[in-house]
């Protein structure tokens, strides 16, 4: 079932103050800085351990296969070269 808002559903803007021109942003607290720089590192981090393991594995070509193993290893932070994808998986 779809529904499509009415116009009354709304608020109206303009009882509402207009914003100030030239106005500065309130700069982040020190903890969401902080916490915000180590998620840069990490994200920096990960970027090239993917670019490694696709210069060593596929020579520049993105297969599902790789694309599967690179998110295996991202969940699981093994990144070793050698490792087999589903080593750690038992079968019955």
């Amino acid at each position: 079932m779809s529904y499509a808002a009415h116009r009354r559903d709304f608020g109206s803007f303009v009882g509402q103050a207009p914003s100030k021109r030239g106005a500065v942003p309130e700069r982040a607290g020190i903890l969401r800085r902080i916490f915000d720089a180590f998620m840069e590192s990490r994200q920096r981090d990960v970027d090239r351990q993917i670019t490694r393991f696709l210069a060593a594995r596929s020579g520049g070509t993105l297969t599902d296969d790789l694309e599967r193993e690179i998110s295996h290893r991202l969940s699981t932070l093994n990144w070793s070269l050698n490792a087999s994808p589903y080593g750690d998986r038992r079968f019955p």
